[in-house]
């Protein structure tokens, strides 16, 4: 099991991808958009089952929930002490233990030694019994009898020590999430996140009072561990307190588990719409995402990449036409389409676009190869590994409706090739309602696929022998070539200069 909560943060998103495949956002495109550091940004809850809800939702290419509770996100926002007084109740389940909770839902978890309850009751009271024997008959037999059931309690205690001191401590953590909720109740908002809520709460009621007995019994073990450690370590071995404990919890979960779900699913949705609202007071602006007007197939007004400071905005509109961006490395490129790519993502997960304007065709699927590697583990090359990824895009863009994010097709074979291979793929990609982002280096293409692709580009200034970049997008193609004056800037042989420039203005 994960035991930091960089990794507990994804127990929910596994629980839920293990049944729940539909439009599952590809590990690849969740890389290629920084997924980690995104969320990292993003990331305003204040509860650990709050982190896991945000978390799945945005490893998902779909709308989410929050669309429909903009009124609570509203609220939030003009209210700031609605907010923090929601948020402080929220924080009764900020602690490691809490991340656990997902594995006491999850109907796939099953106890690790599966005995029925009424054995283990017997375990617990033989070594009392063979006791009480060997002090009425003294009888040496009894004194082994005792000994084995110690012993036998002792192997069952410490074969499941670790799996156990997770719930032990986890299962109060479900106490208190359905009390929390009740008391989450009384807020109006409630109503537009979960109808139903009060009713299932209800239902709850009574796992909610056997289990605060269990919430009882572990604040005694963390006193009994302060002041006396040991002690209390015998009682679990003879009288196996945690292993029972534990198992009565699992056996009491059966019938409700998809109960405590909606609980679970609330508590989230109303973490993450308080993070909605806090993020949005800490950006420079942002907008919901909107269905493109009648001719446009996409629309970004100063549309900006959330995870760089004072990121320069860029504005862009596509009728019917995918967009093929040239330009240098480092002069922004990639950062434009992984900006695109993140608003799509948010914008469906969090109903927060990067842009001023920001609009899409509906129901559109996110795609992307933007760092692709070769595999030397699979014996794959980086061109194996592009043909791989662009097949399976291909697939996918018969389907329609889909946003692929390319960077520098086929880098992994020669020009001539990769112009042929690159100019069909591209061709192929943009039908069926999809729209390409491609960025590329060989200005050939522009002319190739003329009619389906604009043309874009990003440039560098050299001024005074420095290089700088104003990281705008431009209409047209790229009008300077200054990579060979790169390279003398940046101290290169004179003779390699001169010989570099010969070549490109034809020399033989």
């Amino acid at each position: 099991m994960m035991g930091t909560a960089d990794g507990e943060k994804m127990l929910y998103f596994r629980h839920r991808s293990a049944t729940d495949k539909e439009r599952l956002l590809p590990d690849k495109t969740w890389d290629d958009l920084n997924g980690e550091a995104l969320f990292a940004r993003v990331d305003r809850t204040s509860s650990a089952i709050g982190r896991q809800y945000l978390y799945n939702l945005l490893r998902y290419d779909r709308v989410s929930g929050v669309s429909r509770c903009e009124e609570v996100v509203d609220s939030f926002t003009a209210d700031k002490t609605l907010r923090e007084e929601v948020r402080q109740l929220l924080r009764k389940l900020d602690t490691s233990d809490a991340y656990r909770v997902i594995e006491l839902i999850d109907e796939k978890k099953v106890l690790p030694f599966g005995w029925p309850v009424g054995w283990l009751y017997v375990m617990q009271l033989l070594p009392i019994l063979f006791l009480g024997l060997l002090y009425v008959t003294s009888s040496p037999w009894f004194i082994g009898l005792l000994a084995v059931s110690l012993m036998g309690n002792l192997w069952l205690h410490y074969r499941n020590k670790s799996w156990l001191q997770i719930y032990f401590f986890s299962i109060p953590c479900l106490w208190r999430l359905l009390k929390q909720s009740e008391k989450l109740l009384k807020y109006p908002f409630v109503q537009v996140i979960d109808g139903k809520i009060a009713g299932t709460l209800q239902a709850l009621r009574p796992l909610q009072e056997k289990l605060s007995a269990f919430r009882f019994q572990v604040r005694l073990e963390s006193d009994a561990a302060l002041l006396a450690w040991l002690l209390a370590e015998v009682l679990n071995i003879v009288f196996l307190r945690e292993v029972i404990s534990v198992t009565k919890v699992f056996r009491l979960l059966e019938g409700r588990r998809e109960a405590l779900h909606s609980v679970f699913c609330f508590w989230g949705m109303i973490d993450v719409l308080c993070s909605v609202s806090v993020l949005r007071d800490e950006l420079p602006y942002h907008t919901r995402l909107k269905t493109c007007q009648e001719g446009e197939t996409f629309r970004a007004d100063r549309l900006y990449h959330p995870l760089l400071e004072d990121c320069v905005s860029n504005s862009l509109t596509l009728c019917g036409q995918s967009a093929l961006i040239t330009g240098s490395n480092m002069s922004g490129k990639t950062t434009f389409i992984r900006a695109v790519g993140v608003s799509v993502l948010c914008g469906k997960a969090l109903d927060t676009c990067f842009a001023e304007v920001f609009c899409l065709l509906p129901d559109t699927k996110l795609h992307s190869a933007i760092h692709v590697e070769d595999d030397l583990m699979a014996g794959r090359s980086l061109f194996l590994q592009e043909v791989q990824t662009m097949k399976e895009m291909l697939e996918q863009s018969k389907q329609g409706s889909c946003l692929f994010l390319l960077d520098e097709l086929f880098k992994g074979t020669n020009t001539t090739e990769r112009i042929a291979i690159a100019k069909a793929v591209l061709a192929a990609l943009a039908t069926q309602r999809n729209v390409v982002f491609a960025s590329t280096h060989d200005i050939e293409l522009a002319s190739l696929l003329a009619g389906q692709y604009s043309l874009y580009h990003f440039c560098e200034t050299i001024s005074d022998d420095k290089l700088s970049f104003d990281y705008l997008l431009k209409p047209g193609p790229v009008t300077e070539r200054n990579a060979i004056r790169i390279i003398e800037l940046y101290g290169y042989p004179a003779e390699v200069v001169e010989e570099a420039r010969r070549w490109a203005e034809g020399g033989d």
